[in-house]
């Protein structure tokens, strides 16, 4: 059911672009999904960003829809996982749970007690210095650390090409101290094919001229989906070293061994899982409409007759 102090409290904003989302949200928030794009995109000033957050954050509520913003380009993104999406997320957290269990398990002690305090941290509000707000579909750091340290992002079609921003947002922004950003890069748009890569930024420093600077570096690249859907390189692995979820100065931490594969092959079978639930809501959703059709039809054949 809807909340009605959040939408009267809503209405109170009365900025074009505000309005805009504003509307899209109390849609959302009353099960009615007007935007069928995952990523809904509209042009937005830090001002109005500044006027919607206040708005929004005020209100409390957690079971909105997440939201991005990039000041750079004045671009505000909602966003609305499908099944393809939210399989593929979980898909990760389940191997990474299941991976960090067996090693608490294991007999490396050094390795046992530093995986006892990593934490999921999920889809947690990360905010830039220049006003840029982001959260990312998953998340996972160490409790004595000071930002995040895996960072995994789902994109879908239409915004792969912000996966590179987000890398520099995470790994500049943190100083380096967010050390793998992980890219999920899917398509799924018609006559487009299948293909999907995984795709991982680390943060660089370099010299030059006495100077260090930071940089993001595109540091590993696959694809696990040939366009036809079929499975691709099934033999390779996504490696997360376990001292990827911890600060580069967390105590102890170059002592830490090990880390968390992930398959082409389990990647592959997250991305199929989704694809197949996604078909069958649509297939189910579909049946609905022409059942609503068809009752309506003969709602009013019944009224025509009583008329008579």
């Amino acid at each position: 059911m809807a909340d009605k102090r959040a939408i009267a409290q809503l209405d109170r904003l009365s900025l074009p672009g505000v309005d805009k989302i504003i509307a899209e949200i109390r849609n959302r928030i009353c099960g009615r999904v007007q935007v069928e794009e995952e990523w809904w995109c509209i042009s937005l000033s830090l001002d109005e960003f500044k006027a919607f957050e206040a708005r929004f954050e005020a209100e409390g509520n957690h079971c909105w829809p997440k939201y991005d913003y990039f000041p750079d380009v004045a671009k505000f993104v909602l966003r609305m996982a499908g099944d393809l999406h939210e399989n593929a997320i979980k898909g990760y957290e389940t191997q990474i749970i299941r991976q960090l269990f067996t090693i608490e398990q294991g007999n490396d002690k050094v390795a046992t007690h530093f995986t006892q305090g990593i934490r999921a941290k999920g889809s947690i509000k990360v905010e830039s210095k220049d006003g840029g707000v982001h959260r990312p579909d998953g998340s996972w750091m160490h409790k004595d650390a000071t930002e995040l340290g895996v960072i995994l992002e789902v994109s879908h079609s239409q915004e792969r090409q912000d996966l590179p921003f987000l890398a520099d947002f995470y790994n500049l922004g943190s100083n380096g101290l967010t050390q793998m950003v992980i890219g999920l890069d899917l398509e799924y748009r018609k006559n487009k094919g299948k293909e999907a890569r995984v795709i991982v930024w680390r943060p660089k420093q370099t010299k030059k001229k006495g100077k260090t600077t930071l940089e993001t570096k595109k540091t590993f690249e696959g694809i696990f989906r040939n366009t036809d859907g079929s499975l691709a390189n099934g033999k390779r692995n996504l490696r997360i070293w376990l001292k990827d979820f911890g600060k580069l100065d967390c105590p102890g931490i170059q002592k830490v061994q090990g880390a968390i594969t992930i398959s082409f092959t389990q990647l592959y079978k997250m991305v199929q899982d989704g694809e197949a639930m996604e078909q069958t809501r649509k297939r189910r959703r579909g049946s609905d409409e022409v059942l609503v059709g068809r009752n309506k039809e003969l709602f009013g054949i019944a009224e025509e007759k009583v008329e008579k």
